[in-house]
């Protein structure tokens, strides 16, 4: 990783948005690895984790696409879990959320967010991926734990990391 797109934050930025990150991780597996919530709720929590590292920081902060797709595929996951349609084809309604979280995504890019149509197409195919390889991996890709230790792990690399760019002096 270039050391540009790693101090391309503040460290206060990284540090606040590695400590939300890491409460979304904590989050998933008290609601749902060990919790109440079905794991369908999953893609939503993980969405809501990086809606709130999105916002802590501002408009170019990063996080944007990750969280507009996360948080769209979520809804859609939840919605189809919660009511269970017999007259909807379930992959289409998750790309129908998918999809409609991209494009909440380019609104935001217009109204300068900074939202990454690298990141909105990445994050839709990572998805799919997950969706698609699921059936061949479900002790991994089917629990609710795995999403929350990659989660955590990403926060706590930004903890690290803004905590070593906020002692630097510049």
């Amino acid at each position: 990783m270039s050391s540009a797109v790693v101090a391309s934050k503040p460290g206060k930025v990284r540090l606040r948005q590695g400590l939300l990150l890491l409460a979304g991780g904590l989050a998933l597996e008290l609601l749902v690895a060990q919790g109440s919530l079905p794991f369908y709720w999953m893609p939503l929590i993980l969405g809501l984790a990086y809606l709130a590292a999105a916002a802590a920081g501002g408009r170019t902060g990063g996080y944007w696409a990750t969280a507009c797709v996360l948080v769209g595929w979520g809804l859609s996951v939840v919605l189809i879990g919660e009511t269970r349609p017999r007259e909807v084809d379930v992959s289409g309604a998750y790309l129908l959320g998918a999809g409609a979280g991209a494009a909440v995504g380019a609104l935001l890019a217009r109204a300068k967010f900074e939202v990454g149509q690298l990141g909105l197409g990445v994050t839709v195919a990572a998805a799919g991926l997950i969706l698609a390889l699921s059936p061949r991996a479900p002790d991994v890709l089917d629990d609710a734990r795995t999403y929350a230790l990659a989660l955590g792990a990403i926060g706590l690399f930004n903890v690290v990391l803004g905590a070593a760019l906020g002692f630097k002096r510049t």
